[in-house]
C-alpha cells in the first residue's frame, strides 16, 4: 500500500510538467519584398475567417517562419496572406482572382472563393507541428 502511495504521489507530481500545449511553426514560402504578412491559426470551430490565434508581420522575402506558441492539441488549418498595399484586406483583380500572395494548409485551394475548410485542416499533437505553406496568386 505504501508503494501504491508513493507511486501516484511521484505520478501526481510529475503532471505539471506534462506537455498539454505546444509550438505550431508555419513555414512560409513565395514571399514577396514589402506590405505585411497576415497569417492565422484557425481552430477547426473557427472556420478559416476570424480566427483567435493571429499575427501580422513584416515579410522576409523567400522563406520566413512564423510561430504560434502553447497550441492545445485538436484540428486546425493555417490561412496565410501577403497584404503587399498593407490595407488590411485581400486585393482581387477584375476577374474576382486574388491579387495578392495568399496559401493555406496541406496546399488547399478554392474555386470562386477560399477552399473548404476540411481541405486545409490537420491534426496537432501536444507536441506541437511545423505546417509548411506556400504562397501563390
Amino acid at each position: 500500500m505504501k508503494l501504491l502511495s508513493l507511486a501516484v504521489a511521484s505520478l501526481a507530481a510529475a503532471l505539471p510538467t506534462l506537455a498539454i500545449a505546444g509550438p505550431v511553426e508555419v513555414r512560409l514560402t513565395g514571399v514577396r519584398a514589402g506590405g505585411h504578412m497576415l497569417v492565422q491559426l484557425c481552430a477547426e470551430a473557427e472556420g478559416l475567417t476570424q480566427c483567435a490565434r493571429r499575427v501580422r508581420v513584416t515579410p522576409t522575402p523567400g522563406n520566413m517562419v512564423v510561430r504560434f506558441a502553447d497550441v492545445p492539441p485538436g484540428r486546425y488549418a493555417v490561412s496565410a496572406f501577403q497584404d503587399l498595399d498593407s490595407n488590411g484586406r485581400m486585393r482581387f483583380n477584375m476577374m474576382g482572382a486574388p491579387a495578392e500572395p495568399w496559401g493555406f494548409s496541406r496546399g488547399a485551394r478554392g474555386v470562386m472563393g477560399p477552399p473548404n475548410l476540411s481541405d486545409a485542416l490537420l491534426t496537432i499533437s501536444a507536441a506541437g507541428a511545423v505546417i509548411p505553406v506556400a504562397l501563390g496568386l
